[in-house]
């Protein structure tokens, strides 16, 4: 119809959805390709929006400017640009696309925040970070190091000003599609996505993937007395919010779209119930702290992406300190994990 053909087949038609084009742009994060969504505009419209962007480089903005190119439009048409999070693959360039469109720009409070600076998660080191690190038996060496995440956060994004806050269960109003706001917290504090109720389309950015399980990453408060938000267990409540929804399709940020969201979630939930086990069987040896946990169940990526093996130990700590299946036990200023109950009954 209105919307152009393409051959059959071609790579612009596998990632083409009706009105939405899905764009993959190239990262260099071990996680690879970060889809881009371009929402096409009624027929004899221009009024473009754009969800997440891919980093700042040569190769991301050829790839969505030739993405944007295949389907007849450009960059600088776009209206509105909403922003997941503030990872550096999913706003590194929105600033140049800002800059070229006059675009709209949307996020939520927490990444709007983050979003005006070169703030890298894995690259964090403030004196609380370092404090909490320490506590769970940290090496030294090992936490001065940021496994140059800092650098990565330099060269591959655009510090931006959001325009518009969003708060949860705000809707943007593109045209015809009408894209409600849902804050889930987890992988990062602020995470939104983005849900058309009447299409039944959920845009999922980091929150729900196709071949991977999100790690919701370690939050530290800014005092050192203020309680730690649990991301692991805000993930799974934010996995209950979505699981909700009526989804005929699901767009992530990695990887390819998602027919059955509540399938995807079940699978999640199963992954976390095993990783608990095998950190409750790792402790059958004996206490050990955070940290040795990390080593244990991680060798292979302990050292050069500490942050996020101790985001993923930490989180299902939260989950079996809760349920009452260990306790800590302090010596010297660290931590200690013990074992309270043997995991054998737990063993499916």
């Amino acid at each position: 119809g209105a919307m152009g053909a393409f051959q059959s087949g071609s790579p612009a038609e596998r990632n083409r959805f009706d009105r939405v084009v899905r764009i993959p742009t190239p990262t260099p994060l071990p996680v690879g390709d970060i889809n881009a969504y371009l929402i096409l505009p009624r027929s004899g419209s221009d009024s473009l929006t754009l969800i997440d962007t891919g980093v700042k480089s040569p190769e991301a903005f050829e790839a969505l400017r030739q993405g944007f190119k295949a389907v007849g439009f450009s960059l600088e048409q776009v209206d509105r640009l909403l922003l997941t999070h503030a990872h550096l693959d999913h706003f590194g360039q929105a600033r140049r696309i800002q800059e070229l469109s006059g675009a709209t720009v949307y996020a939520s409070r927490a990444e709007a925040e983050r979003m005006t600076g070169y703030w890298s998660p894995s690259a964090q080191r403030d004196e609380v970070t370092l404090a909490w690190f320490q506590r769970w038996g940290v090496p030294d060496d090992i936490l001065r190091s940021d496994g140059g995440m800092r650098e990565m956060a330099r060269r591959y994004l655009d510090p931006i000003e959001v325009d518009v806050i969003l708060e949860d269960g705000e809707r943007v109003e593109a045209e015809d599609f009408c894209l409600e706001a849902i804050w889930t917290p987890g992988h990062c504090e602020g995470h939104l996505v983005f849900y058309e109720r009447d299409l039944r389309l959920l845009f999922s950015g980091d929150h729900l993937l196709t071949d991977i399980s999100p790690v919701p990453l370690l939050v530290f408060p800014k005092q050192p007395d203020q309680p730690r938000p649990k991301s692991l267990a805000r993930f799974m409540d934010s996995l209950e919010r979505v699981e909700a929804l009526e989804c005929r399709l699901t767009f992530p940020s990695h990887g390819d779209v998602i027919r059955d969201h509540r399938e995807i979630i079940a699978g999640y939930r199963l992954h976390h119930e095993k990783r608990k086990l095998q950190m409750l069987r790792a402790l059958e040896r004996g206490p050990m702290t955070p940290f040795q946990l990390g080593r244990r169940l991680f060798p292979k990526h302990y050292r050069r992406e500490t942050f996020l093996v101790m985001s993923e130990v930490v989180g299902h700590l939260d989950l079996l300190l809760d349920e009452g299946a260990v306790a800590l036990e302090s010596e010297a200023g660290v931590e200690r994990v013990v074992l309270l109950r043997a995991t054998r009954e737990a063993a499916p």
